[in-house]
């Protein structure tokens, strides 16, 4: 009977335990999602600095330093979007991770919540079994 009760108890600790871990992956997929999204914002501003200074201008006299600004901010913004892209591939890839670590999680505390509630139920019926009265033949005097 003293062993059922250690068995629940560590049941529970250890559901405890999947409980924390569990609230730790949520958070850590919220905070990916959070940069997934500053990296999004972040993509669709060097896209507008690309495309504003690739367009072309009706002076038909560009001058040259202009043209050389120009050229020197697209080449800049085209190596920080290739930047901002590996993050990104990398921030998805993390996800995808972390999304399977809490589904391996979820998993363990629904077994460890059915575990306890098997030890549970076989405390209960090991009580009962027990508070039951003994036939036994006694003898009449």
């Amino acid at each position: 009977m003293n062993e059922i009760k250690k068995e629940i108890r560590l049941f529970k600790l250890i559901e405890k335990l999947k409980k924390r871990d569990l609230y730790k992956q949520i958070n850590n997929i919220n905070l990916l999602n959070e940069e997934i999204k500053k990296t999004d914002d972040l993509l669709d501003k060097i896209n507008y600095i690309i495309n504003e200074n690739s367009q072309k201008t009706d002076e038909q006299d560009l001058l040259g330093a202009n043209f050389k600004n120009k050229s020197k901010i697209i080449n800049v913004m085209s190596n920080q979007k290739s930047i901002a892209n590996n993050k990104k591939d990398y921030l998805l890839e993390q996800k995808y991770n972390s999304d399977l670590e809490l589904a391996n999680t979820l998993l363990q505390k629904d077994k460890v919540k059915e575990k306890i509630q098997n030890k549970v139920s076989q405390y209960h019926t090991f009580k009962e079994l027990k508070s039951q009265p003994t036939t036994r033949n006694l003898k009449k005097y």
